[in-house]
């Protein structure tokens, strides 16, 4: 195509695939990994020695857990295979095309990550959080709200959230599905909060945390859980103070220096 000076060439290969109703579960446990949590890799056996492959042992999905629902035909060592790209694929977030030969036949496996949108969960209700969740949901975070009081932790409060949460602090880990997309955002109402909610944060998989406060409650923070038996190697994942450094005074700008590492961590490929 040739428009306004620009030529534009190169092939792209499009595969198209009929639902199968074998493969439902297979589908339906993905859609639940994106909107519940969790990761995997979706595997399509797409061609097998120049032919599309049809039925059982076509289409598997593995997760990061170890499970698998379905199962490709091939044998374990193609699995492993598998998983040394899928590992790739997840991180980088972008789909990869497997070849693999033996005995002369050729195999090509299409390998899909499946994972939840990035997850930011606001523990507080005040301020702060009000001006975090509508940048955090404009940069396309999904952004959920905690807090032990009704009258913090409500919709209208936070038209934005995809979710609100009115839980005691020291319980709520017990309903969230936190995993390697949630980002913890911790600015409760004072030290006593922030504690209980840290100490479960770093025993979570989280790919971010970070505390809001001044250096002198932090060490005291951190001095307690480490009365506790907390390493200071466990406490070395923590973002805090909170936010990358703007000077940052009022809640709006504290939002956007969160918001912003936020941003940065999301493009660390790790």
């Amino acid at each position: 195509m040739a428009e306004g000076g620009l030529i534009c060439g190169g092939n792209i290969n499009i595969f198209l695939e009929p639902l199968r109703e074998g493969f439902l579960n297979i589908y339906q446990e993905a859609a639940r990994i994106k909107q519940k949590g969790g990761s995997a890799i979706l595997v399509t056996l797409i061609s097998l020695d120049g032919a599309f492959p049809k039925g059982e042992g076509s289409k598997a999905l593995m997760k990061t857990s170890g499970e698998k629902i379905g199962f490709l035909s091939g044998g374990l060592e193609l699995e492993r295979k598998i998983l040394g790209e899928g590992e790739k694929s997840l991180k980088e977030r972008k789909p990869k095309i497997l070849v693999s030969s033996d005995e002369g036949i050729k195999t090509e496996i299409l390998l899909e990550p499946v994972f939840s949108e990035p997850t930011v969960y606001l523990f507080g209700g005040g301020h702060v959080s009000e001006q975090v969740a509508p940048l955090a949901k404009r940069v396309h975070f999904k952004v959920v709200v905690i807090d032990d009081r009704e009258m913090f932790a409500n919709q209208e409060r936070f038209p934005e959230a995809d979710e609100v949460i009115v839980s005691e602090f020291e319980k709520c880990f017990d309903q969230l599905n936190i995993d390697d997309s949630s980002y913890i955002v911790i600015v409760t109402r004072g030290h006593l909060y922030d504690g209980f909610v840290l100490e479960q944060a770093v025993k979570s998989d989280a790919r971010y945390i970070g505390m809001i406060g001044s250096k002198k409650k932090i060490r005291t923070l951190y001095q307690n859980l480490m009365q506790k038996g907390m390493t200071k190697e466990t406490l070395g994942r923590v973002h805090a103070p909170i936010g990358i450094d703007i000077n940052s005074e009022t809640p709006e700008e504290i939002a956007v220096s969160i918001v912003a590492q936020l941003i940065k961590v999301r493009g660390e490929i790790v």
